[in-house]
């Protein structure tokens, strides 16, 4: 009778814990707040280290590992408003999870401000934006959400490098490169008729502009999409633009 009444009083505490669970599970889905695609952010390292000053950062050099254009982030978006942020604050970011990737993210999702803890980036990448994606399977905790990015940064599809030397745009310290040529490259690679989101850096030293960021959006379903008209102007169309090479970051002979 007695084991009876243990089990009977102990209904009530599990219909309490599923029902949070579900609120819980409901609470990272509702983060998907309506947002319609991706935004798929990628540096170029030598202008982001050049610009860290900037923004109150130090960036010393690039690690060895870094080759090419790293991630920035891949931010769920609205089309008719800013993208969503923030979307499950009770979700926080745990390394260990994504231990195994720890190698592929130093390469490919570098932190390269060295006045901040290597994992910054990435705590707040998923904070601010992994947390909104909680609706889609392939991004639905923070391994996948991870592994996913990784997989995108990887694959020559979405290679802004190979898009820019497809039409003979390449790193120099000595050439540059006009807006209308870099767009020109990317919409061709890309198969689109509409401009991807550009973002250009100051050296403050010489004055040179350099290619920081390439935004381009993609759909739930990982292919690449037009970027809304309101989200495609950043570098001003008169600017002729530097590309330095990872090997010689700043340029300054």
């Amino acid at each position: 009778m007695g084991s009876q009444q243990i089990e009977l009083n102990k209904m009530p505490v599990r219909g309490v814990v599923i029902v949070l669970f579900l609120a819980l599970m409901n609470t990272a889905i509702s983060g998907d707040k309506n947002w319609t695609y991706f935004v798929f952010a990628q540096h170029w390292p030598p202008s982001l280290c050049n610009d860290a000053s900037q923004m109150n950062h130090t960036c010393k050099g690039l690690p060895k590992p870094v080759k090419t254009w790293t991630v920035h982030g891949l931010w769920p978006t609205n089309i008719d408003e800013p993208r969503v942020k923030n979307c499950n604050g009770s979700w926080h970011f745990n390394c260990t999870k994504i231990k195994p990737l720890q190698k592929q993210l130093e390469t490919s999702w570098p932190n390269l401000f060295e006045d901040t803890n290597f994992t910054w980036l990435w705590k707040h990448e998923w904070t601010a934006h992994g947390t909104c994606a909680a609706s889609l399977e392939a991004t639905n905790n923070e391994f996948r959400y991870f592994q996913k990015v990784l997989s995108l940064n990887s694959v020559t599809a979405f290679n802004p490098e190979k898009a820019l030397e497809n039409f003979g745009i390449t790193p120099s310290c000595t050439k540059a490169y006009s807006v209308k040529a870099i767009q020109k490259a990317l919409m061709e690679y890309f198969r689109l008729d509409t401009p991807l989101k550009i973002i250009c850096a100051m050296q403050r030293v010489t004055g040179r502009t350099m290619l920081m960021e390439i935004h381009m959006a993609l759909s739930k379903t990982f292919n690449v999409t037009k970027m809304p008209s309101n989200s495609t102007s950043c570098c001003t169309p008169a600017d002729q633009i530097y590309i330095f090479p990872i090997s010689d970051m700043h340029c300054f002979q």
